[in-house]
């Protein structure tokens, strides 16, 4: 089937719309009939066990992957962030962020990003001098840089350690609050996708199984409770899925 993927602007309101949206490897189909909307301005977090298409979901989304079947109406170039930072280790900090932004205030651009992430003093530094934490955020101002409609984050604090994730969390609360743009975060960790999200998605046999709300949905323990049995998870205690 032909794929269809139209601009936002084509949308009055949300950020993205997938509408029976269907992809497949062969004879394994990973995605079946999904349908998904994420307003601008909405933080959304999709977990669910490996393999359950949400990575699938994510680079449809990115127009990284070809869908087979569904429609699309996203923006023509969401900006995207892997578990990897992948920054051009032959390039400059500045030059890494403002990569792709055609404009004659490139650099004056890529300084304001990377203030707003904590490295607006390393604008001439380079990517082999940054911890892991550094790293993603520079990867996060790359992002941010382009004013986005769509932010798109692959498991994007998964190999930090839990002190610098913390401070990732709220790095990126406020950064979606200035930006207000329309965010898919995956995930594995439950706590993680409580503390950053408006509205929780669990994906299931290539669809969206379970809905949670976090604003005024109840007690962080009942919300937990909750996504951990939708993930076959039972527990009394916090752990991440």
């Amino acid at each position: 089937m032909t794929l269809h993927v139209v601009p936002s602007s084509t949308v009055a309101t949300p950020a993205v719309v997938v509408t029976n949206l269907r992809r497949a490897y062969g004879d394994r189909v990973v995605i079946e009939n999904l349908n998904l909307r994420i307003e601008r301005g909405e933080f959304v977090a999709l977990l669910g066990e490996s393999g359950c298409g949400k990575t699938t979901l994510l680079r449809a989304l990115a127009g990284l992957d070809p869908i087979d079947g569904g429609r699309i109406a996203a923006p023509r170039r969401p900006a995207v962030v892997f578990q990897e930072h992948r920054l051009l280790p032959w390039d400059s900090l500045w030059r890494n962020v403002s990569l792709g932004l055609q404009a004659t205030d490139a650099r004056a651009r890529a300084a304001a990003a990377l203030a707003e992430v904590g490295l607006g003093d390393r604008l001439d530094d380079w990517p082999r001098n940054l911890s892991g934490g550094q790293a993603q955020r520079v990867a996060l101002a790359r992002a941010l840089v382009q004013e986005p409609e769509l932010l798109l984050l692959d498991e994007p604090f998964a190999a930090l350690d839990a002190l610098t994730r913390i401070r990732m969390h709220e790095l990126v609360r406020e950064l979606v609050t200035t930006h207000r743009p329309g965010v898919l975060l995956v995930t594995h960790d439950v706590d993680e996708a409580i503390a950053l999200a408006d509205r929780i998605l669990v994906m299931r046999d290539g669809r969206i199984a379970f809905e949670h709300r976090t604003k005024g949905g109840g007690r962080t323990s009942i919300a937990r409770t909750e996504l951990l049995a939708e993930l076959g998870v039972v527990a009394s205690h916090p752990i991440s899925a």
